[in-house]
Parts: structure tokens; C-alpha cells; sequence
């Protein structure tokens, strides 16, 4: 479950239908979660701009980070979800009518987007959000000829990253109080530490001991705003945090306050949807 927010315009241009274009901030930890999909009537392009984002179509599959995306020609079936981030994702659909050729068919699989198109779509849509009329419509005509040029921009490879069974494995040993060690944990799914480590990196993009300190401190984090009056010793030792300076740390680089100041002013209780 996550604290999402999205924007999603629908464009006509001509008096013609033009695109639909969403744009989805997910807030907070989110786990992987696929969907199959096809779209008939629509060029789709998915595009992170924070977190990772899982999409296959085929034999074809990758994690996309920021500064990669996706291509997905109409009528091509695929799945597509957000991968496991510890701090939320951000990301782009593009859905372009089909009489606009921004794809080919051809043209499935992920590419890395030239530089600086990142912080221009993060630019475009930022200001679409503060002003969502014509004016800000406007940054948007320049799509179909853009995303038609890259169309012999190499193909990025695929990865193995999701589903990982194995990884899902190893969240679930995570997910408790008393972290397991890489060795405990290595016996239970049956590889070595060394290989452990580097498969839940590939997968998630970070390692074991920082998802688990992560999914400790968001406990923490919401036993704060639940009103827990537990001392912030007890608290943090109930979660397996034995040195205070390094729990206090951890908490303040995800949060960016102290828990003390957490404690005293949370954030507000934010609306649940997957």
C-alpha cells in the first residue's frame, strides 16, 4: 500500500483526439506489482523519472531507472509494474493516438533517453500541474516528433531483475524484527551470501541490510504517528536498534528530521490506494 497522488490529461489537438498522459507519484515504499495489459487504440511510452519500473513484453524485460524508457507499440501485449522502490517512484505513461506514427512496430523495448530529456519532462510536467490549460498544453506538442526521432536509438538489453521468486523470498525473511544474517539467509533460499547479495541488488537496487533497516525505520516512523508514547530507546530497541546515534541516522536520512522532531510534528495521515 502507498500514498499515491497522479495527474492525468487528456489532450485534443485539431479537434481531434491527441494522447492521454499520466503522471503518477507513488510515495513511500512500494513492492513489486505487475498487470497485464494491451492497448488497441494507443502508442504507449513508460518513463521513471525517481524509483524503478518493471515492463515485459515477449521475451523482453527490464527494470527501468530514470533516464530510460519504454516503447510499447499499439496491439502489443505486455506486462508492466512498478517495481520495488524504498522511497516511492515516479513515473510517465505516454499514450499517443496511433494516426500521430510515434511508433513503429518495430520500435518495442526499452532505450536510454538522450541527455537532458529527463529534467525537460520533469520540467514540462511540473509546470502542467501549476497550470493545467492551454498554455501548459502547449509543452506537449513537441512529443510525437521528439519520441519519433528516437526511433533507431539502440535497444537497451533485457534483465533478469523481476519477478524474482527468490528475491520475493528474501523480503519475506527481511520483514521481521530481528534481521536474519546473509549466512541465515543464504541457507534458507539456498545460495551463497556472495551470490544473495548481488541477486537482491540486481533486483532492487539496494541491499539487503538497507531494506531492512528501511522497512524498520517506516515501522517506527508510523508507530510516531499512531501516537506510540513508547521512549524513542524502547521504540527504537523493539525494532532491533541497539545504538541509538545509528538508528537516529537512519531516520533522519529517510525522513530528513530527527525522530524527536518526527515525533513532535508528523506528517499528515496520507490516503491509502495500491
Amino acid at each position: 500500500m502507498a500514498s499515491a497522488e497522479a495527474w492525468v490529461y487528456s489532450v485534443q489537438h485539431a479537434q481531434k483526439p491527441w494522447g492521454t498522459f499520466v503522471d503518477e507519484r507513488i510515495r513511500y515504499k512500494t513492492l513489486f506489482e505487475p498487470g497485464a495489459d494491451l492497448h488497441e487504440n494507443f502508442d504507449e511510452i513508460i518513463i521513471p523519472l525517481e524509483g524503478r519500473y518493471w515492463v515485459k513484453s515477449g521475451n523482453w524485460s527490464r527494470t527501468l531507472v530514470p533516464g530510460e524508457a519504454t516503447f510499447i507499440p499499439r496491439n502489443t501485449p505486455h506486462d508492466s509494474g512498478k517495481a520495488s522502490n524504498l522511497v516511492g517512484t515516479h513515473f510517465l505513461v505516454l499514450l499517443f493516438n496511433p494516426e500521430l506514427n510515434v511508433l513503429k512496430p518495430s520500435d518495442v523495448g526499452g532505450i536510454l533517453l538522450p541527455a537532458g530529456t529527463l529534467s525537460w519532462l520533469k520540467g514540462v510536467f511540473r509546470f502542467l500541474r501549476n497550470s493545467p490549460n492551454s498554455a501548459g498544453m502547449h509543452a506537449l506538442l513537441s512529443f510525437p516528433e521528439f519520441f519519433r526521432s528516437l526511433d533507431k536509438t539502440a535497444k537497451l538489453p533485457a534483465d533478469e531483475s523481476h519477478p524474482d521468486p527468490v528475491v520475493a523470498q528474501i523480503i519475506k525473511l527481511l520483514e521481521v524484527t530481528d534481521t536474519p544474517s546473509l549466512e541465515e539467509m543464504a541457507i534458507e533460499v539456498g545460495l551463497s551470501p556472495f551470490h544473495l547479495q548481488k541477486r537482491f541488488k540486481l533486483a532492487l537496487g539496494f541491499s539487503p541490510l538497507q531494506y531492512a533497516n528501511a522497512w524498520k525505520i517506516d515501522l517506527i516512523a508510523d508507530e510516531l504517528k499512531k501516537g506510540n508514547t513508547l521512549s524513542l530507546v524502547d521504540l527504537a530497541t523493539e525494532f532491533g536498534f541497539n545504538d541509538q546515534k545509528h538508528f537516529r541516522d537512519l531516520f533522519q536520512r529517510r525522513f530528513g528530521v530527527a525522530p524527536s522532531a518526527y515525533r513532535k510534528n508528523p506528517p499528515p495521515q496520507k490516503s491509502k490506494s495500491k
